[in-house]
């Protein structure tokens, strides 16, 4: 079941220590460092939400973590150089589900689930980091596959993550 990161979790759920969140990915780094800055509840505030949380039963087996493009710039996220549309773009920050039930359909729901909520929102375009190669190469990268079916393009202006130099942006333009 995928659902909504609720403003409960984002004040609540990321400071138990056993919040399953600890086995995923960017949030527990940002319970670290911008987590206590109150940067999340304020981009839940200004956009309506921040994100999905796919469960079977209680367990958490992904996630997918948005923010405006001006957040993503903040805390130093990967975007698009040639787009200046900081307003109207979500960006993806972090994208994750459990080895354990790829191939489920679980990243597909999420992202067409991020894509309505562009839509809902105001938002005309959404970025995030991917590695282009085959899943079975990217060594645990967000791969590029789950999103190209929905339409996004690479992005090869520059690299992803200066420290990966095989991600890159992709992006979709919802106009």
């Amino acid at each position: 079941m995928i659902n909504p990161i609720t403003d409960e979790e984002i004040l609540y759920g990321l400071q138990n220590p056993y919040h399953p969140w600890q086995y995923l990915c960017c949030m527990t780094g940002v319970t670290k460092r911008s987590y206590s800055s109150g940067m999340w509840p304020r981009v839940f505030r200004e956009t309506g939400g921040i994100g999905f949380l796919a469960r079977e039963h209680k367990k958490i087996v992904g996630q997918l973590v948005f923010m405006p493009k001006k957040y993503a710039r903040r805390i130093g996220i990967p975007s698009s150089p040639v787009n200046e549309r900081i307003e109207e773009t979500l960006v993806i920050g972090c994208f994750y589900v459990l080895a354990d039930y790829s191939h489920r359909g679980i990243g597909s729901n999420m992202i067409a689930k991020t894509i309505e909520f562009c839509r809902e929102h105001g938002f005309t375009r959404l970025e995030a980091c991917v590695d282009p190669r085959p899943p079975h190469i990217s060594g645990g990268n967000t791969s590029f596959y789950p999103f190209r079916k929905f339409g996004f393009t690479i992005d090869d202006s520059r690299e992803g993550w200066e420290f990966n130099p095989d991600m890159r942006v992709a992006f979709l333009d919802l106009e």
